[in-house]
Parts: C-alpha cells; structure tokens; sequence
C-alpha cells in the first residue's frame, strides 16, 4: 500500500531525480540494500547516495535495516517498506501539498522521457509510448478511466503470477510506464467546447516491436 503524505515538505523530498531512482530501486529489492550497493547499481558517486539516502531518512521514507549474515558492523544497510506515495486528503495545507506533489510528478515525467529515449536509441522492445489530446464526455472519460485502473490492477497480478511461475534463469526486464487521463484546466476551470466545437483527437504514440 503507498504511503500517504500530509505535510508538503516530506512531499517534496522525493522531488529529486536521484532520490526517486533510490527509491525505485529499494522498491524493488527483495533484501535491504547498502548505499554502496545503490551507487553500483544507479551508476551514481557513492557519497552522493549516501547524502540523498540520509535525507530520504529524515523524512520517513528510508529506515534503518539490520545486514545479512556476516555483514560487518561498519555498513549500514536500508530498506523502504512502503512502496510508492500519495497524498493524504486530511491535510491541513492542500496547496501545499498539491504544489509539492507536481514538483514529484514533474520529476518523474522527466524520467520517463529519458527511459523512452533510451530505449528508442538501444532499440529495446516491445515498447509503447502515446500521449496527446482527446475530447470525451464526462461519462465516457469515467468509463475508460475505471476500465485503465482494471488493466493496471490485472497488469500487476499478471507480472506477479509471472514471476511465480518462471522457471530459474528465465529472464525479466523491468517496463517503466505511466498512466494519466485527467481532464486539462486553464486558469482553474476546465476546458469544455460543445460537440460542433470539439476537433478530432490529436495524439501521438510510439511503437517499437520486438525483432
């Protein structure tokens, strides 16, 4: 279950591409993980994880973690329990939080657009990116956006059940995605035409298959 954030500031201590990569990576990790570790795997300066994981401490999202057998007593070794974050509605400075909350969002766009890059230049597939514009009626948008949760809902019990049923050695890649259908504002207000004023949609998508 993700946690739920009520102060803006530990919102927005994820808003940093390299701690939202640490977290990703402790996410995903089935043993707790040392700074080194993290700096191995992200490619990243040793030191700098460390700084970026002590902050991740500080505001809850990173605890303390006892090593494996025979791990010596000067690592220190770190987990991240709860996997993913949202905001909390019983929050006391909703702006705030919504404020932060796009400076997290508006980071992890950035990464995903540097994941479709590489993975267009290195030729990796299968791949999928699309995004744009269409015009839907209300109804119809709450539809398609109940029938996106059950394909994201079925997509994590399938990799689940996947995993389950690999035989040893069976390769896994891990897939990035993102997924949005919310209804565009200007200056607050929704942006809403009648049917005559409504153009055909405009939407862009990249497909790249396996070869």
């Amino acid at each position: 279950m993700p946690r739920r954030i009520a102060d803006p500031a530990v919102m927005r201590a994820v808003a940093h591409p390299l701690r939202l990569a640490i977290l990703t990576e402790m996410w995903d990790a089935d043993r707790p993980l040392r700074a080194t570790d993290l700096a191995e795997i992200l490619g990243e300066p040793a030191n700098s994880v460390s700084y970026h994981i002590r902050r991740l401490r500080d505001a809850g999202y990173v605890l303390d973690a006892e090593g494996p057998e025979g791990a010596t007593a000067r690592d220190h070794w770190y987990v991240s329990p709860q996997r993913g974050i949202t905001g909390d509605d019983a929050t006391t400075d909703a702006d705030g939080l919504h404020e932060a909350l796009g400076a997290v969002l508006r980071t992890r766009y950035g990464q995903m657009v540097e994941h479709v890059i590489r993975a267009e230049r290195a030729e990796k597939g299968p791949m999928l990116h699309a995004d744009g514009m269409i015009w839907l009626p209300q109804d119809l948008a709450r539809a398609y956006t109940r029938r996106l949760r059950d394909l994201l809902s079925e997509l994590r019990r399938q990799a689940v059940e996947a995993r389950a049923g690999a035989e040893p050695g069976t390769p896994f890649t891990r897939y990035a995605f993102v997924t949005d259908l919310v209804p565009e504002t200007r200056r607050g207000a929704r942006l809403e035409l009648p049917v005559e004023r409504t153009p055909e949609h405009d939407y862009r998508e990249y497909d790249l298959d396996e070869s």
